[in-house]
C-alpha cells in the first residue's frame, strides 16, 4: 500500500495472516509511508505447511522482504506478537548486514516474549516435549471486542489458523529466547505496544523486552484490547500511534 521513498514492513503473528496487520498498513499508506506486509511462510494454506518450516524459515523471508526494500530512503519495521520478535531479529541480526538495508525503528505489537495461559503451557510445557506430528486446536482469535460479543473485523476466511502446530511451542519459545539475548544489540527507537486484555502474550513480556533492548524504548498499554491489536476496539489509536511515532523517529 501507499507509494513514496519511506518504507514500513509488516510482519503478521503465528498462524496469523496479513490482513492482522492491514490496518496499520492502511494508515500508513495514508500518512505518505509505503507499507509491505508479506505472508510468511507456512501461512495462508493449511496448519500442516506451518508444521513443516520453523523460526529460521520465518526470519529469511522477512529478511528477504527486508532487502526489497532496499530503495527507501528510511525504512521501518512494526510486527504483531511472533512478527514483533521478527523485528528485533532482523534489527540484531539481519538490518545493515550484507546489503540488507538499515532500519530506523520498530512498532512492536504484543511481543511473543511471555506468554500467558494456555498458550504457556504451549510453549513452556509441549515446547519442552519431543517433536510429534500433531496440529493442536487454538480457538478464535484474542480479540477482546469479539470475546465481549462484538463483531471480529476480520474472520477466519482472511488465511488466519484456528490451529497451530505441536513442533512451534518449542519454535516460538526459542525465538523468544534468542529475541531476548539478541535485544541489547538493537539501538534504533522502538514503540512496544500491548493490549491489557491480552490473553496470548503477557504484557510483562513488552516491559521485559523494553528493558533489554539496547535503544531508547517505550511501553504503551491498550486497556480495551487483548492480543490481536490492529483488529481490536483501540485498532485505530494502535495505529495512529505508530504512524506518529515513525514521523517522529
Amino acid at each position: 500500500m501507499g507509494g513514496g521513498d519511506v518504507a514500513c514492513l509488516l510482519l503478521h503473528g503465528l498462524t496469523g495472516s496479513p490482513a492482522e496487520v492491514r490496518p496499520v498498513g492502511e494508515a500508513l499508506a495514508k500518512a505518505g509511508f509505503r507499507a509491505v506486509g508479506p505472508l510468511l511462510p507456512g501461512h495462508g494454506t493449511t496448519p500442516r505447511d506451518l508444521m513443516r518450516v520453523g523460526r529460521a524459515d520465518m526470519l529469511a523471508a522477512a529478511a528477504d522482504a527486508l532487502r526489497s526494500l532496499g530503495g527507501a530512503r528510511r525504512i521501518f519495521a512494526c510486527g504483531l506478537s511472533m512478527g514483533a520478535l521478527l523485528s528485533v531479529e532482523l534489527c540484531a541480526r539481519v538490518a545493515a548486514r550484507d546489503g540488507a538495508p538499515a532500519i530506523t525503528a520498530i512498532a512492536l505489537l504484543a511481543s511473543a516474549v511471555r506468554m500467558a495461559r494456555l498458550s504457556r503451557v504451549f510453549t513452556e510445557v509441549i515446547g519442552r516435549l519431543p517433536t510429534l506430528p500433531i496440529i493442536l486446536g487454538k480457538g478464535a482469535r484474542d480479540i477482546a471486542v469479539a470475546a465481549a460479543g462484538g463483531d471480529e473485523p476480520a474472520k477466519p476466511s482472511d488465511g488466519s489458523y484456528q490451529a497451530i502446530p505441536w513442533n512451534w511451542g518449542r519454535e516460538l519459545r526459542l525465538l523468544g529466547e534468542e529475541t531476548m539475548a539478541d535485544a541489547r544489540r538493537v539501538q534504533v527507537p522502538a514503540l512496544l505496544l500491548h493490549g491489557s486484555l491480552d490473553r496470548t502474550a503477557s504484557p510483562a513480556g513488552s516491559r521485559m523486552l523494553r528493558d533489554a533492548l539496547g535503544g531508547p524504548a517505550k511501553v504503551v498499554l491498550f486497556p480495551r484490547s487483548g492480543h490481536v491489536l490492529p483488529l481490536d476496539e483501540e485498532g485505530p489509536q494502535v495505529a495512529q500511534a505508530i504512524v506518529e511515532f515513525f514521523q517522529e523517529a
